[in-house]
């Protein structure tokens, strides 16, 4: 299973000022948050929510339920995308509100999530995983 958390982001991104006289530019570390969802793939690749973290941002927006399918994130459609893909949809910068459609029972449910620190590491089980 994978839990979209906060996690100190390795890559550097450049801030908005370059520093004036050389080709130099001054970089910023972010810290990228997620919305406190554990998933696990089934055999056809799609993300299932099979937990919240108790007290994260999904669990404290209410409406996500275990077994929900991850559908789309913001205008991005993440149906059975590829990991890096979907992580790099739902993570982002602290207090960010991130738009996130999941499946249940022939219907589409949006959430409104406001993104904040977790305390899960990323991680995934695949389907046939105990």
């Amino acid at each position: 299973m994978f839990c979209c958390d906060c996690r100190s982001d390795k890559d550097r991104e450049p801030a908005s000022q370059q520093q004036l006289g050389t080709n130099t530019l001054s970089f910023t570390k972010k810290n990228l948050c997620g919305i406190g969802v554990n998933f696990r793939a089934d055999s056809t690749g799609a993300l299932l929510v099979s937990s919240l973290i108790p007290g994260g941002p999904a669990a404290v927006t209410g409406g996500i339920q275990a077994g929900d399918v991850l559908y789309q994130v913001d205008n991005t459609v993440v149906y059975r995308c590829p990991l890096s893909h979907v992580s790099s949809c739902l993570l982002g910068e602290e207090e960010t509100i991130v738009n996130v459609t999941f499946l249940r029972d022939d219907m589409k449910v949006t959430k409104s999530i406001v993104r904040a620190p977790v305390a899960n590491l990323m991680m995934i089980q695949k389907a046939n995983e105990g």
